[in-house]
């Protein structure tokens, strides 16, 4: 076997370990929820306010692309024109401001927790 075969074994093998560990955390997670299950409610008002902030970014995000967007869409041999381009661009600008709101809210939690630390 060359280099590359085992560059593409060793790629393989992370994919399916990266799965496994997903699906292990998500599994051990509901299994210890149903043993409490006021933590399944706080996980799901989680899921729900991540879904929130993203809907907000998404429609935020323009509709329509600007001519420096176009251009470099047609220069990559995408349809500007097409609604899965203006799809993905609307996606992608909501998961750009999910991303910023989360963020600043990591930011406002790491200064509150230290000015109420110094209050105390």
């Amino acid at each position: 076997m060359d280099q590359e075969q085992w560059v593409d074994i060793g790629l393989y093998a992370s994919y399916i370990l990266l799965g496994v560990a997903a699906v292990a955390a998500i599994v051990m997670n509901l299994v210890n929820s149903l043993n409490n299950p006021k933590s399944l409610l706080k996980s799901g008002i989680g899921i729900v306010l991540l879904a929130v902030i993203f809907f907000i970014g998404y429609s935020m995000a323009p509709s329509e692309f600007g001519a420096t967007t176009a251009k470099a869409l047609e220069s990559a041999s995408m349809d500007p024109t097409s609604e899965s381009s203006v799809t993905v661009y609307r996606l992608v600008g909501g998961a750009m401001t999910t991303t910023l709101a989360l963020v600043i809210i990591a930011v406002v939690g790491l200064i509150y927790s230290s000015v109420a630390r110094i209050v105390k």
